[in-house]
């Protein structure tokens, strides 16, 4: 189980990778940037409202600015991405202190001489909370393991103090979750901001590509799987495997949008079943749910959000939707290689890992 998380994240290194310019052929200015940030941790659950503590971390990182001489960069306002390194402190053992490697991108949401804001997105992996032990660390019931997901959600607002300098405010979020790869699995909700400044050496000429785009319908198969864990008696690992056809138009360059069917065999049902009786039979595992999805386009990766219904009995929590967010890369014009998390009600349930084939109609 410890070395499903380190898979995660080098597969998540590799894919990202394909976004990075060649050593030898650097388009992109780099910038580095330092920042500190600020907040408490918000119990969202009774069961860890124990868990309020001052948050303290500081960020390095290394990008690149877009400049417009692509399609992409000119349909999102030439946003910037890169790498970073967080470490954070909650001021107590029961936490921890956790470093974190992270991806960010910068969405531009309006431009001006003087600075600019962005919408800031952070996605990466940490390693150092304190678990939750019954004997060693009973107080932090929100995390089971050392390495969890790590996100963040900003808008910052910069101000240029010069051609190569500029300084920034942000406000928004940091999050710390397994995903249900360990029990418990609460999470820890940090509403936070954050000032720094960064540093851009070569200064960048911004270039217009016009982003050109046909309307049409796709045909898409997503057929993937994945495991949680819960706690009985003893650490238990439940499996779900799936197929999702769905047909998706795409709206605008930047959109696409999609409805579907998704048919999956969910083990975790027998948390349900053996609540009312043992030895939950294959049938009672089997589900099926319609859905409604929509998919940002950025080059050859796809971000997807995704609300669905379930058909029939469904035994989870009295809810009858789920929702699902994801990353997809592109690994060939037809097939995509999908990271996503199934979550009830912003709980989440399971971590799948897929393929996604792609027809054009």
């Amino acid at each position: 189980m410890r070395t499903r998380l380190p898979f995660l994240l080098v597969a998540t290194l590799l894919s990202f990778a394909h976004l990075l310019p060649a050593s030898d052929s650097i388009k992109s200015p780099l910038f580095y940037s330092i920042n500190y940030r600020y907040g408490q941790n918000k119990p969202h659950r009774p069961i860890v409202e124990n868990l309020v503590y001052p948050y303290h971390s500081v960020d390095v990182k290394m990008g690149w600015q877009t400049q417009g001489n692509k399609a992409w960069h000119t349909a999102y306002r030439n946003p910037s991405f890169g790498i970073g390194f967080n470490y954070a402190t909650f001021n107590t053992k029961t936490l921890g202190s956790p470093a974190s490697l992270y991806f960010f991108t910068h969405f531009p949401q309006y431009n001006a001489n003087w600075g600019r804001m962005d919408l800031n997105v952070d996605f990466g992996f940490s390693y150092g909370i304190h678990p939750y032990n019954k004997e060693t660390n009973p107080g932090n019931f929100s995390t089971g393991s050392k390495t969890n997901a790590f996100f963040g959600l900003y808008l910052e607002q910069s101000f240029n103090i010069g051609r190569h300098y500029d300084v920034f405010l942000a406000g928004g979020f940091t999050h710390y979750s397994n995903g249900a790869l360990n029990w418990p699995n609460l999470g820890l909700n940090i509403p936070s901001v954050k000032v720094g400044m960064r540093y851009q050496p070569k200064a960048s000429k911004v270039y217009r590509t016009k982003p050109e785009f046909e309307r049409k319908f796709t045909f898409s198969t997503y057929i993937g799987g994945g495991s949680m864990f819960t706690f009985s008696s003893d650490t238990i690992t439940y499996r779900s495997v799936l197929i999702q056809p769905s047909l998706n138009y795409r709206v605008g360059y930047k959109h696409r949008v999609g409805i579907g069917y998704e048919f999956a065999y969910n083990e975790g049902y027998r948390l349900h079943w053996n609540s009312i009786r043992k030895n939950a039979s294959g049938k009672e595992l089997l589900f099926h749910s319609v859905f409604a999805s929509h998919e940002f386009l950025i080059e050859r990766f796809t971000i997807l959000t995704q609300l669905a219904i379930y058909l029939g009995n469904h035994p989870v929590d009295d809810k009858n939707y789920y929702e699902r967010i994801g990353f997809a890369y592109y690994v060939t014009p037809w097939m995509r290689a999908a990271l996503n998390l199934k979550a009830h009600y912003i709980k989440a349930e399971y971590v799948e890992l897929g393929l996604i084939f792609d027809i054009g109609l």
